[in-house]
């Protein structure tokens, strides 16, 4: 297994920590996020292992809005451009919200195997009407040009705001081949997105354990809270409660 350290690229002024981290193989890969208008020049100065998750709704980015197709496309150009010059192995790309026939005409327009789809909770943080939550609705999108990152947190969101149980849902998503997951703790008694630290909520993280000996090679980033963003003491927080769990 290989474990990420989730950075931004305005976290430029963390690197030489983060590359520290890599050096002494507490993290294996750094899972960057390019944010609209920032440099990759300080990224370029370190010779660091990169995945990139395609910039977000936080900025603007829905492909399921078809209104939107050039500047979802503009954004889009722009981490695949990143991911060339850092030579990141998988670009993780939210499939949006709205209608998934419109997020599948749109992946028409995409042609680079590294991406992968990342499953979504069933309605947004605003209630709406998000795409990609289900493994049909993933198997819809992936088709035989993507791959897929399966986030732990989102599954069991969808589950809840399914009304169904998120054991057996989660483990429908394993029919996808997941390699690359994403992995935080949350509460059982709301569907919106929460990524809190592990152990403070109420996930069984035996049984989420248990997902992540899926398949080898898996890469698992951890998508939980970083309240002093010029440290990684709760990264290493949620790391060491993850290996006391395996």
């Amino acid at each position: 297994m290989k474990f990420g350290l989730k950075l931004w690229s305005t976290n430029q002024d963390t690197l030489p920590q983060a590359d520290q981290l890599i050096k002494d193989n507490v993290f294996q890969y750094i899972e960057l996020t390019p944010i609209p208008c920032t440099e990759i020049d300080s990224f370029l100065s370190y010779d660091l292992p990169y995945t990139i998750h395609i910039t977000t709704e936080r900025h603007g980015l829905n492909i399921a809005d078809r209104h939107k197709r050039d500047f979802n496309l503009e954004l889009i150009n722009n981490s695949l451009s990143w991911a060339d010059q850092l030579n990141s192995e998988f670009l993780v790309l939210h499939p949006g919200f709205g209608e998934i026939e419109d997020t599948i005409e749109f992946l028409d327009l995409i042609n680079d195997s590294r991406i992968l789809i990342e499953n979504m909770p069933s309605v947004g943080l605003n209630y709406e009407k998000m795409v990609g939550y289900s493994p049909e609705q993933i198997r819809e999108l992936i088709g035989s040009r993507f791959g897929f990152c399966l986030d732990l947190n989102h599954a069991v969101k969808a589950a809840l705001g399914l009304g169904i149980d998120y054991k057996p849902f989660v483990m429908d998503f394993f029919s996808l081949n997941p390699s690359y997951f994403h992995i935080s703790d949350g509460f059982l008694t709301n569907c919106l997105d929460e990524h809190l630290s592990i152990g403070n909520g109420e996930y069984d993280f035996d049984f989420l354990i248990n997902c992540l000996y899926f398949g080898e090679d898996n890469h698992i980033t951890l998508e939980t809270p970083r309240i002093n963003l010029m440290s990684f003491d709760e990264d290493l927080y949620n790391l060491g409660r993850l290996y006391s769990l395996f």
